[in-house]
């Protein structure tokens, strides 16, 4: 799991802004994709909270993400929060990732996502092209993906209800196995997870999901292997709230991010 440092990513990032000028839905494919390898036969857990998680992937809500990675000793923290159309692939994100990068913008209208760390200047690229570079990273930050994954869980056992938000909440716990991790994935990081999983004999990564008066509130995604950490943490929330969105009116096409400050940024 190699990060860019937070110096290289301000530098990167404002580079590939002024060399650029510094002037549909893609929800169905990751369905196809991420939960391609579904469980012969699934308990009745399983099947609840599989319905629980595409009810919230075929309407809008507000994303509040956190990330919490730690790979040789340094710490990122990013926070994620925006509306999100997640019926009709349209949305706004704000990154935060602290240092001296402060913010990166987002917009997605179907297959397109822009990008953004200054006002009136994008970049556009594929969302449906793009790929992950890192273990419980979304490509482009993109939530359905995310949704896909927990989707995607497995060894489904449901608890009794525990308190959030205020309120009595029903508490799912399970695993993401190996092909939901990996889709998507670019070829260095699925080496990566690959390695972990022969050294884990296992599951990788925890899964703890709260369904409350039958929505999706809030999942926890936990990877821990020694010194090395990745915590995901999503909450949704404000369903079914319309979402205003409209694409910049000029933006300059680049390639999936892959590499420096927007990989980093990006997932």
């Amino acid at each position: 799991m190699r990060r860019t440092t937070p110096v290289a990513v301000a530098v990167t990032l404002a580079a590939a802004l002024t060399a650029a000028g510094c002037s549909s839905d893609s929800g169905g494919s990751e369905r196809r994709s991420v939960a391609a390898e579904k469980p012969v036969a699934e308990s009745a857990a399983a099947k609840e909270f599989r319905a629980v998680v595409e009810a919230a992937r075929s309407t809008s809500v507000t994303i509040s993400e956190s990330l919490v990675l730690q790979d040789d000793g340094k710490r990122t923290v990013l926070v994620i929060d925006g509306p999100f159309d997640l019926a009709h692939g349209r949305g706004k994100l704000f990154v935060h990732a602290g240092g001296p990068i402060e913010q990166l913008d987002q917009i997605f209208v179907g297959d397109k996502a822009y990008l953004s760390t200054r006002k009136d200047q994008w970049l556009v690229t594929d969302r449906s092209k793009a790929e992950s570079h890192h273990l419980l990273r979304a490509p482009l930050n993109d939530p359905q993906y995310l949704l896909a994954q927990i989707a995607a869980t497995t060894k489904v056992t449901k608890s009794s209800k525990d308190p959030v938000f205020g309120g009595a909440a029903t508490h799912y716990r399970g695993v993401l196995g190996h092909h939901a991790l990996t889709s998507r994935t670019a070829e260095e990081p699925r080496g990566e997870i690959d390695g972990y999983r022969q050294d884990r004999e296992g599951a990788l990564v925890s899964v703890d999901a709260y369904v409350k008066q039958g929505r999706l509130a809030l999942v926890d995604l936990d990877f821990r292997m020694d010194d090395d950490f990745a915590h995901v943490s999503l909450q949704l929330s404000d369903f079914g709230e319309p979402v205003e969105v409209t694409a910049p009116p000029s933006a300059t096409p680049i390639a999936p991010p892959a590499k420096g400050a927007l990989a980093f940024m990006t997932g």
